[in-house]
């Protein structure tokens, strides 16, 4: 059985197996995903199309949303987002207009503390594939933070 690589982009049915998502939020079933999982709109930064992705949520605070780029810096969506911000956020079955904040390092660092006390098993395995690691130490975990960048969408008052 083939180890999942993270460091480059998903192809063939493990794209399609990561997309499948979307469909249930289009159909407004994102509610079947709890407030784990959000939808994210962001604009193509070449093709100036609406995209559409699924995403884990780190942390949530009220109308505060954390998402890390779980395949880097170079994941599209995470590009596109800071190329124009983020169009909108699916949380459920409600489209929200959110804006957007990159977390730095330190404050990174810390979410990501936080995300593995509360699932220990998910962020090990985020690590795992890929390939980052800390020491336990902050500045160990400022380093990796680079890594699997982070951004805050907050949701806006309507």
């Amino acid at each position: 059985m083939s180890k999942l690589n993270f460091k480059q982009k998903p192809t063939g049915l493990f794209k399609r197996v990561l997309h499948a998502p979307v469909w249930l939020f289009r159909a407004r079933l994102g509610f079947l995903f709890g407030k784990r999982i959000v939808m994210l709109e962001h604009v193509g930064r070449r093709s100036g199309k609406l995209r559409q992705t699924p995403l884990e949520v780190v942390r949530r605070d009220g109308d505060s949303y954390i998402l890390c780029s779980g395949t880097g810096p170079n994941a599209d969506w995470y590009r596109n987002i800071k190329s124009s911000p983020a169009a909108g956020l699916w949380v459920g079955s409600s489209r929200h207009q959110v804006e957007q904040r990159f977390l730095e390092g330190s404050e990174a660092a810390t979410v990501f503390v936080g995300y593995e006390q509360a699932h220990p098993k998910a962020a090990t395995k985020l690590m795992g594939m890929m390939g980052v690691s800390h020491d336990g130490t902050h500045e160990s975990r400022v380093a990796m933070a680079a890594k699997i960048p982070m951004v805050e969408l907050r949701i806006r008052a309507e």
